[in-house]
């Protein structure tokens, strides 16, 4: 009688144990996917940290190849080299943006976005560089001025000139070229010597002469 019943258990006990290790198999297979999914994901994260060092890489080097192209380019045209002083008066008023300086005229301190040059009205003024006339007109500071643009958003101004023997707007000049001469148009600048204001701009900034040209 219980040798019948040990056989009548036999084929429970084989599926217990199939239900053992069906359980202990997909117990292995969930931890496996749960470890690879661990995995990839810390793979994901590395390869993003090192995508995030390769573009914090890349743009230094962009930002560095950046100031090597200005660099480049203001040891080309746009050097000291390529420029030249509109006439040859003497430094009577110096660049000052960033110290207020003594205005005779207005009885008062200000800053000077340029230089001011001495010389008899009448004197021709020349153009610093190569460019194109880009803006003829009465300042309600310096007067009539002349603008040349010499590219690399470099621009030369040329103040309290005469209001006759202008250079033509639009104009294509080569360094040297008159394009004007001194006159007495200056509101802000009447007292004192006869003179030439003369400024520059970069990238609509005022620029101190003398960085491009020698002597100022």
């Amino acid at each position: 009688m219980r040798q019948e019943k040990k056989v009548k258990d036999r084929p429970a006990i084989a599926l217990v144990l199939f239900f053992c290790l069906a359980a202990l198999v997909a117990v292995f297979a969930v931890t496996s996917t749960v470890n690879k999914v661990r995995d990839n994901l810390q793979i994901d994260k590395a390869a993003e940290v090192v995508k995030k060092k390769s573009v914090s890489k890349t743009s230094e080097n962009t930002a560095a190849e950046v100031v090597d192209s200005q660099d480049s380019k203001s040891s080309g045209s746009n050097s000291s080299a390529s420029f030249i002083k509109p006439l040859s008066g003497e430094v009577i008023q110096k660049y000052s943006m960033d110290m207020p300086i003594y205005w005779e005229t207005l009885d008062q301190y200000m800053t000077h976005d340029g230089i001011d040059l001495a010389a008899p009205a009448g004197t021709s003024v020349k153009t610093c560089a190569s460019g194109t006339v880009t803006r003829i007109e009465k300042d309600d500071r310096y007067g009539m001025i002349v603008e040349i643009s010499h590219g690399n958003d470099l621009l030369s101004l040329y103040g309290n000139l005469a209001e006759d023997g202008l250079v033509e707007l639009g104009e294509v000049v080569s360094r040297g070229d008159v394009i004007g001469k001194v006159g007495k148009t200056s509101t802000f600048e009447a007292s004192g010597a006869e003179h030439l204001h003369f400024s520059m701009k970069l990238k609509d900034e005022p620029v101190d002469p003398g960085k491009y040209i020698k002597g100022l």
